[in-house]
């Protein structure tokens, strides 16, 4: 990488994203699943087990800023790989992970802490709460629309 690139802010946080996004399709290839499907799993079944609430196409739609017909597909797909369930229910089809989903869900989590062990390899505690605290002062900054 170039020393400009180096410099610049906004290169690099896309570049880690794009090295993020590497990484967990790589470990998503294993279950023959793309990160979108990924997380969508992670999403429904956090949804569902932990928050104890439905999950319906439209949440994911609105969670992923997605459209209607992207969203459909991907479910149609998940569905197909046995990795979720779609319970038709009035009005709208409830959204679950199967058993199979699960333990990918189990299995994908140990990925994960390797993922994040990875990531801050190197970084003492301080830095690690400092990078958070910045991040998510970025985030905000951005969210804020200024």
């Amino acid at each position: 990488m170039n020393q400009s690139r180096k410099d610049d802010i906004i290169f690099l946080i896309k570049y880690l994203g794009k090295l993020l996004d590497k990484d967990l399709d790589a470990r998503l290839s294993e279950y023959d699943l793309t990160g979108q499907q990924g997380r969508m799993l992670f999403y429904i079944a956090k949804r569902t087990n932990i928050d104890k609430e439905e999950v319906h196409q439209n949440d994911i739609e609105q969670e992923y800023h997605l459209s209607k017909s992207t969203v459909s597909g991907i479910v149609k797909r998940m569905e197909k790989k046995g990795i979720i369930s779609i319970e038709k229910q009035h009005p709208y089809a409830v959204l679950k992970p199967t058993e199979e989903g699960e333990c990918i869900i189990h299995k994908l989590r140990e990925h994960r802490n390797e993922a994040v062990e990875k990531l801050i390899n190197g970084l003492d505690k301080n830095e690690q709460d400092i990078l958070t605290k910045e991040l998510n002062k970025l985030i905000e900054n951005m969210e804020g629309g200024n």
